[in-house]
């Protein structure tokens, strides 16, 4: 078969075409949303899963809404990996605005003992956690990383409890 410069033109523009489209079409942001921990629940203790309803705060510093079609993340506790979660909740942070969403992230026994292991052992005052992922853009081939670290100060002698729990910034 035999293709003259004709039918490579024909191939060639509608590509391209395509090709445009798609890059006008992607979003400029100037700087990356703020992603940070508001809340973490127990749903329900199993022998082998725990199930954590998680709130987390995304702030736009953009003029453009961002349309988040889903979601992986991971949390880490001192640097090693303690639950992990998908969502496919779209949401829409408006133009220099935010979005309070929930979502739900899995653990397994072993980590839940190795985490309690480590603090009864340690005699560590503080906890360090991370929460990472990357948000997938509806309509958009491009997915945005995200990270957001935090440190929880276990010392009990504070007197109204704000220490213990992550609770709204």
């Amino acid at each position: 078969m035999v293709i003259n410069v004709e039918q490579i033109k024909k191939l060639i523009l509608p590509l391209l075409l395509a090709v445009f489209a798609g890059c006008a079409s992607t979003i400029k942001l100037s700087e990356p949303p703020y992603i940070t921990l508001s809340n973490i629940n127990m749903l329900n203790v199993g022998v082998f899963e725990q199930r954590y309803r998680i709130l987390i705060r995304i702030q736009n510093p953009n003029d453009v809404v961002i349309p988040i079609k889903g979601m992986s993340y991971r949390i880490f506790i001192n640097e090693k990996s303690f639950a992990r979660g998908v969502s496919n909740k779209p949401v829409n942070i408006p133009e220099f605005g935010e979005e309070v969403i929930e979502i739900v992230a899995a653990s397994d026994l072993t980590n839940i003992l190795r985490q309690f292991q480590e603090l009864m052992t340690g005699g560590t005052k503080k906890v360090s956690y991370r929460l990472t992922g990357k948000a997938k853009l509806a309509n958009r081939m491009r997915k945005l990383p995200f990270e957001y670290k935090g440190e929880l100060d276990l010392n009990l002698d504070k007197k109204d409890g704000s220490n213990f729990f992550l609770s709204n910034p």
